[in-house]
């Protein structure tokens, strides 16, 4: 939208360079398309990866979960401890089941058993660095969580983005380059046609079928 007129502009720029306003309006023309391309291929980016990240992050986290309750579990059970091992008594399904929250919040519980009983639990290989592999996991879980959200939530705000881009370029050449142009209507009617003709283009939202102009033959502006 709007790249015919600027590529008609850049292939002729021999014809209007001297004239300042055409040229700052040519300017400002590239950069409003500049921000919209950028803005459309933010708005396409696809978020699979993050919800992949998210999948991949979960299983691993379920497995040192369940690595860690499981030998608290067991702990538990031979220290008469009904509680401690309520709590702790978990299976592979009843996690894949959870949110993300309530996961997570079974990882800082699992954490903080294991804390409150590292001591009995060096019997069974669990020291305070798995503790702390455990809380890494966690806050890596807790950031990856959300990620899928945050980047749907972001490309909605880019395509919102999109429209006043879309508008600016617009603006530019309706109040700008459109009234400048007039100025080669009739020092040079071969560079202003090829205009009018990339301009067909535009407003007919870059349809394919459009004319593409072919370059007009260089001519000063009339003084």
């Amino acid at each position: 939208m709007g790249a015919t007129v600027s590529s008609y502009m850049h292939q002729n720029n021999v014809i209007w360079t001297g004239v300042k306003a055409v040229s700052d309006s040519v300017t400002q023309l590239d950069a409003a398309l500049g921000g919209v391309s950028q803005t459309a291929q933010d708005q396409q980016t696809p978020i699979v990866g993050e919800e992949d990240k998210k999948v991949l992050a979960r299983h691993d986290y379920e497995d040192e979960i369940m690595r860690i309750a499981g030998q608290i579990c067991s702990y538990a059970a031979k220290n008469n401890d009904p509680v401690l091992a309520k709590e702790t008594e978990l299976t592979l399904a009843q996690l894949d089941k959870m949110d993300a929250d309530t996961l997570e919040g079974t990882g800082r519980l699992v954490s903080a058993r294991a804390t409150t009983n590292l001591a009995g639990l060096a019997d069974y290989t669990i020291t305070q660095t798995d503790v702390k592999g455990l809380d890494t996991m966690t806050a890596d879980f807790d950031t990856v969580k959300t990620a899928p959200r945050t980047a749907i939530s972001k490309r909605a705000g880019k395509t919102k983005q999109l429209k006043p881009g879309v508008k600016s370029v617009k603006s530019i050449l309706r109040n700008q380059l459109d009234k400048e142009m007039l100025l080669f209507k009739k020092s040079n009617p071969d560079f202003y046609a090829g205009y009018q003709a990339a301009r067909v283009t535009v407003d007919r939202h870059g349809h394919k079928g459009a004319p593409q102009p072919a370059p007009a033959p260089q001519a000063a502006a009339e003084k």
